[in-house]
């Protein structure tokens, strides 16, 4: 079964890989503790688990996403360094049509909630949606904060599945 791979963009904006290393620094004083201690098989079962959290942490704060192809059948998923970290099936049943809706949204900033609260960024988001014949039914596959990346997955779904690129337009009539 041949499997392909378009690997994007990151997961993650700064703000958000932060509060991900840093909740990562739990698993990592689990472990200086453990490397200080007498361990028995228990012991070792344990730190290798938090190790493996550790890490698991680590590289989901740098990861990037993008799509898989795999047979016939499309899959969402985060990679670090070109390996899956994990993957999510997208359903193209009774979907025949793909497009990119362009959507402002704005982020809060954490770290500066104290002095101001209302304070947030903007970003365009870029959203890919297969849509059914008539452009009422939508599922969200993935969004992008780059038009360049929403365009490749585009290019990625359109070449590779059964897919047509269409402007958003519902139309009753149809």
């Amino acid at each position: 079964m041949k499997k392909e791979n378009l690997i994007l963009e990151p997961s993650f904006n700064l703000q958000q890989q932060i509060i991900i290393l840093g909740i990562s620094l739990i698993p990592l004083m689990f472990i200086i503790a453990l490397i200080e201690a007498k361990l028995n098989w228990k012991g070792y079962l344990t730190f290798t688990f938090v190790l493996l959290l550790f890490s698991y942490l680590f590289a989901l704060a740098f990861s990037k996403k993008g799509m898989i192809k795999k047979g016939n059948k499309l899959y969402k998923a985060k990679f670090f360094r070109g390996h899956t970290l994990f993957r999510q099936k997208v359903d193209l049943s009774d979907r025949p049509v793909v497009s990119i809706l362009k959507f402002k949204k704005s982020q809060k900033l954490a770290f500066f909630s104290a002095a101001r609260p209302d304070l947030s960024e903007s970003f365009n988001s870029f959203e890919i949606f297969v849509l059914n014949e008539n452009h009422f039914k939508r599922d969200s596959v993935m969004y992008f904060e780059e038009e360049d990346s929403a365009k490749k997955a585009v290019e990625f779904l359109t070449t590779d599945f059964p897919l047509r690129h269409e402007v958003f337009s519902p139309n009753l009539a149809r």
